[in-house]
């Protein structure tokens, strides 16, 4: 920064915190307000079935969960005016986020969407979730339509008066008014002052009748009177479309899985190129995208060299994306003791690294997919690997979430038959440190004597970590489900020599998986199998430490037979949406693949296309900047509201955003170490200020609200933005998108909470021959977003 700038910044903001210790400033958000204008916030866990559902960063609406993969909501939040709504995947990425009362805190579920289905002539749509939420209950769909005058209740994550984005769902009693074939119209009870407002469409009304609750509409329109940035003082109450018909419609198209198995594909001649002729042959689920979803196939063959990685295509055929005969990443996979696993080397929540070890060899390798199809080492040793020195046969080793942070960042390394067991931490580099070693002892009791023994990862509590430890020895009838406590300490929580949940694990040739068998992302459900037994149970962990089966046969699985012992069967994500509910099973040397999963009802939807209208009375939140949100200074004359419109005199925009970021005062006080952003703009060409010049302060301001908060604007000329940290540890750290006035290039720049980045300059010529082109040319910023 040039003496000039740090003259200008140093006195700018001393101003500002002369100002913020002199004048107690109010900002909007700052109090509690009233959602669905008129109405109250509900208790923590109330209305579960409340849905907020999020298209993209264009609109975002209110629904409801009506079945633990279906939410049922307004057709127009997936159109703007004149577009149509076709059944199948949502045009715009969308989310939706179930069972959070408060959506700053962690309850409930976050899903990705994957399909959609408007109803053919009513404002509704059935929505599919990737995956389920379960333990979530749903709502009940009467079967009566309202009567004029009955008591109802509105539910939703709407604006208010005075909040654009409110955490929280609020809910209003209103009563019924006027019924129509598809509709009715609503008021608010006793006269009372409410609204549905923009964020409401698709907002559940509700009749209560004792301790039943009904869903018999959803919001559609109203005139939005006292919502914020509505324009002029409209009516209120609103319109709601009937759901009381609709029972069948919704029975038909959200459809549930049946605790039957049927098979998603197959071959007797490999996958995706890869012959699995060969008896040594071993698959491995994988994430290879980095996305999250271990949605592709490693396929690899110890002792001779070859390793592919295979992909589902959307015909459902599988092809390469790596295929190779002399190993992977420099790895040789010569020999027949090498194995590998998936592993969250980064502590990303991602399953996209690969870890290559040579048991009774000492060889140990970590993989990481580059750009491409390229795979270079970011960790590898002929010494074993963290203190545990693989120079026995039996050494086995699995991902595990030791910290119970969601994770499979630790590594488990044990020797069956020896007691040995040891875990590692990844310390960031390629370092790793052990937080748990036992040379012959075992671990939480169970002595691992047994060359038999092996051990997995598995959710036990159905918390979305599978931070609990299965140690099982087949033929030997024992399992043991252990929990890691305070420290290094382990207990179990479940032991048994008599098998587990009626499964009596009395052949060498069981096995055991963790599976998502409620298809929830979740892997708290143990599929056991027996090859060339024909045996298959799937349990779920119940009340206590109880086990409990949902499936048994003995027959295979899912038309699978399992007739030989080499047959093996992993977990696999085949739909891509984030849960291994699907099973990849494979018989090495046979060259059979196959794929089985619950089976679902036949389909009989029929695709429809809708065009939603769309007019001024919708309340689909489309993220425009309230016109008339409060911005409130203290200036010579006391508190004065400052409108939007008034930035336009300011010589800036601001164009759109979440609620997350809002522009205040840049007297605004600090708030537990938080204060505000700062953006300073130079002068345009000498026109008019940028800032509160009233104030001295030539710099426009905004405050943080929610954790992924983000504003679109167009602030001219920038040349700093500065954190909004006012004390250590506090604030919040946000990428800033500038685009170059010049050559018309964007560029995203990190301003952590703490620092101040410096962007275009204004105290040079942005000319061509300048050794700094086109960095010192003007840059006007774009959008400011929240980090993490």
């Amino acid at each position: 920064m040039n003496l000039q700038r740090i003259i200008r910044s140093l006195h700018i903001t001393a101003l500002s915190l002369l100002m913020v210790a002199s004048s107690a400033v109010l900002w909007a958000g700052a109090t509690p307000a009233q959602a669905v204008t008129g109405a109250g916030p509900v208790a923590d866990g109330t209305y579960g079935f409340v849905a907020k559902v999020n298209v993209g960063e264009t609109h975002s609406c209110t629904g409801a969960l009506v079945s633990p993969q279906w939410v049922i909501t307004a057709t127009s939040c997936f159109a703007s005016p004149g577009q149509s709504v076709t059944s199948g995947a949502p045009k715009t990425a969308t989310t939706v986020t179930v069972g959070r009362t408060d959506l700053s805190g962690s309850g409930g579920r976050v899903l990705p969407v994957e399909w959609i289905h408007p109803h053919s002539d009513r404002d509704v749509v059935l929505v599919k979730l990737a995956l389920r939420a379960v333990g979530i209950t749903p709502a009940l769909v009467g079967s009566t339509v309202p009567a004029a005058g009955d008591a109802l209740q509105v539910v939703g994550y709407g604006r208010t008066a005075g909040q654009w984005a409110p955490n929280r769902v609020h809910a209003a009693p209103i009563v019924a008014g006027a019924v129509a074939a598809g509709s009715f119209g609503w008021t608010g009870a006793n006269g009372s002052d409410v609204s549905a407002c923009q964020g409401d469409a698709g907002a559940p009304v509700l009749r209560t009748s004792g301790d039943r609750t009904e869903l018999v509409g959803l919001s559609s329109g109203a005139g939005q009177g006292g919502c914020l940035g509505a324009a002029g003082d409209g009516a209120r109450g609103g319109d709601a479309a009937r759901l009381d018909d609709l029972a069948s419609w919704i029975r038909t198209v959200a459809i549930e899985p049946t605790t039957s198995f049927a098979q998603y594909g197959g071959s007797v001649t490999g996958i995706g190129g890869y012959d699995l002729k060969d008896n040594r042959d071993q698959a491995v689920a994988f994430d290879y995208d980095h996305s999250g979803k271990l949605d592709h196939l490693l396929l690899y063959r110890p002792g001779s060299q070859i390793v592919f990685i295979v992909k589902r295509r959307t015909d459902g055929t599988y092809a390469p994306v790596f295929s190779s005969t002399t190993g992977i990443g420099g790895y040789d996979l010569k020999d027949n003791r090498d194995r590998i696993i998936a592993f969250d080397y980064k502590g990303s929540g991602k399953l996209d690294h690969l870890l290559l070890y040579r048991p009774g060899g000492h060889t140990a390798w970590i993989l990481e997919h580059g750009a491409g199809n390229t795979f270079k080492a970011v960790f590898n040793s002929s010494a074993g690997i963290g203190e545990y020195d693989l120079q026995g046969a039996e050494d086995q080793i699995i991902a595990y979430d030791y910290q119970h942070s969601g994770k499979l960042d630790h590594l488990l390394l044990y020797r069956p038959g020896t007691g040995m067991a040891r875990i590692l931490r990844h310390n960031g580099n390629a370092t790793f440190t052990t937080v748990f070693a036992t040379a012959d002892g075992g671990i939480g009791g169970y002595n691992l004597k047994d060359v038999k023994d092996r051990i997995i990862a598995f959710d036990y509590t159905g918390s979305g970590k599978p931070d609990h430890l299965v140690l099982y020895r087949p033929g030997g009838q024992t399992a043991w489900v252990l929990e890691h406590g305070a420290g290094s300490t382990f207990r179990a929580v479940f032991n048994s020599s008599a098998g587990i949940g009626g499964y009596d694990l009395k052949s060498t040739a069981d096995q055991i998986i963790a599976y998502d068998y409620e298809h929830t992302g979740r892997l708290d459900h143990l599929l056991l199998y027996r090859p060339g037994g024909k045996t298959a149970w799937i349990l779920r962990h119940g009340a206590g430490n109880s086990f409990a089966a949902v499936f048994h046969s003995s027959t295979g699985i899912g038309g699978y037979d399992l007739e030989l012992a080499k047959d093996r069967i992993i977990a696999f994500d085949l739909t891509s949406t984030g849960g291994q509910s699907h099973l990849f099973a494979y018989r090495p040397g046979d060259q059979i693949a196959y794929f089985a999963g619950r089976a679902l009802p036949p389909v009989r939807v029929v695709p429809v296309t809708v065009t939603p209208v769309i007019g001024p009375d919708s309340i689909v939140e489309r993220f425009a900047y309230p016109a008339h949100f409060p911005h409130e200074y203290a200036g010579t004359s006391g508190q004065t509201d400052w409108g939007t419109e008034k930035a336009e005199e300011k010589n800036f925009e601001l164009i759109s955003g979440n609620g997350g970021i809002i522009w205040v005062s840049c007297s605004s006080s600090p708030e537990n170490g938080v204060g505000v952003l700062k953006v300073f703009p130079g002068l345009l060409n000498g026109d008019t200020e940028v800032g509160e010049p009233h104030l001295g302060v030539t710099a426009v301001c905004f405050k943080v609200l929610g954790s992924g908060g983000w504003v679109k604007l167009r602030i001219p000329n920038v040349f700093e933005v500065q954190g909004d940290s006012r004390s250590p540890g506090a604030g919040h750290d946000v990428d800033a998108t500038v685009v170059n006035v010049e050559t018309g290039t964007e560029r995203t720049k990190r301003v952590e909470r703490d620092e101040s980045e410096q962007f275009g300059r204004t105290d040079v010529t942005c000319d061509e021959s300048d050794p700094d082109y086109p960095e010192n040319c003007r840059e006007t910023l774009l959008e400011l977003r929240v980090v993490g």
